[in-house]
């Protein structure tokens, strides 16, 4: 991945957008999701949503759902859920394809006869608007979030917000669930997920000390996975645990804001904090070790001197369904019994 493709996965990690609330008819909320009135778990509809900037009626469960957001067009095809079309991110950079849908989605979205119809994160409103939605979903904060158009997606449809970034994806889906009339299906996804993650661990002997998980930008610095956060989650359920070192000196990166997720440092305060012995590189996969083997500023980590690195894959930058399964697969798989 280049610099450029690579400061592309840290703005989906990190842009916070500023989200024009007074425009959007209500406050932010102090919860990371949506909460939707009991009339959707009980099948009755309409339904009111609360969410991040604003409060949406849902008439009928939805039917042609529109996803202004590439992490959350994810969430949507593993439920199931009736998306007809989608935003892109960056076409064709890694993990990514030539309509800027994830790789490790791609095939379901093409199999479920998803559209594209913008790419580059670039929002259009004629394309969204020609696909007759009767909801459209956007991400409150990340690099596909279109929060500012929040006003002007609502006179096409009803639109709800989901902040993805300050939650694990597992709260993302069982939210989406929520809004989409899907709750049921939510909840078997997730139990699918875990049986699944059971049986990985089962099969795999984990470091008895605490790994260090990052994404990695050559000559830039990385971005640090956070105890607590989404990556840090998917890690406990395999029975590893991240190492507890001192990240105080980072910061929220892209927009500057301290993050649930990852905290960003400088290269030289990355070379200082790498401390632990095994070492996962988020968004990575074989040729993300080679650079880092390559680096001469990284030559005296313990990863490397004696220690294990570990590629996540291409997905496991920004989590969902398919992409926590790839990352818990790639794990287990480096440490087999």
């Amino acid at each position: 991945m280049n610099h450029l493709s690579r400061r592309h996965m840290l703005t989906l990690l990190g842009a916070a957008a500023v989200v024009p609330l007074t425009a959007c008819g209500g406050k932010q909320s102090t919860s990371s999701g949506a909460s939707a009135s009991s009339g959707a778990s009980s099948g009755s509809w309409p339904q009111q949503v609360t969410h991040p900037v604003g409060k949406t009626t849902l008439p009928a469960q939805p039917q042609r759902i529109v996803s202004t957001s590439t992490v959350l067009t994810g969430t949507l095809l593993a439920l199931d859920a009736p998306v007809i079309a989608s935003g892109g991110s960056k076409p064709n950079a890694e993990g990514l394809d030539e309509n800027g849908f994830f790789t490790h989605w791609a095939d379901k979205a093409k199999e479920k006869g998803v559209k594209s119809i913008y790419k580059n994160s670039e929002l259009d409103l004629e394309a969204v608007m020609a696909q007759k939605p009767d909801l459209i979903i956007v991400s409150a904060t990340g690099g596909d979030s279109q929060a500012k158009a929040y006003a002007q997606l609502a006179k096409i449809a009803p639109t709800v917000a989901v902040d993805y970034n300050e939650v694990g994806w597992e709260e993302a889906t069982t939210t989406v669930g929520k809004i989409t009339g899907l709750s049921d299906k939510a909840t078997q996804v997730l139990k699918d997920y875990d049986a699944k993650l059971a049986e990985l661990k089962q099969a795999m002997q984990p470091p008895s000390e605490g790994v260090q998980a990052i994404v990695l930008t050559p000559g830039q610095g990385s971005a640090f996975a956070k105890v607590g956060g989404p990556h840090d989650k998917v890690l406990s359920k395999l029975g590893v645990s991240l190492d507890k070192a001192d990240l105080s000196s980072g910061d929220g990166g892209i927009g500057g804001e301290k993050r649930d997720d990852f905290t960003f440092l400088s290269e030289e305060a990355t070379v200082s904090a790498l401390k632990a012995k095994n070492l996962f590189l988020v968004g990575g996969d074989e040729t993300y070790v080679d650079k880092l083997k390559s680096n001469k500023a990284y030559a005296n980590i313990p990863a490397l001197k004696g220690g294990t690195v570990v590629p996540l894959g291409l997905a496991s930058f920004k989590l969902d369904y398919f992409s926590a399964l790839d990352m818990a697969q790639h794990i287990a798989d480096a440490y087999k019994k």
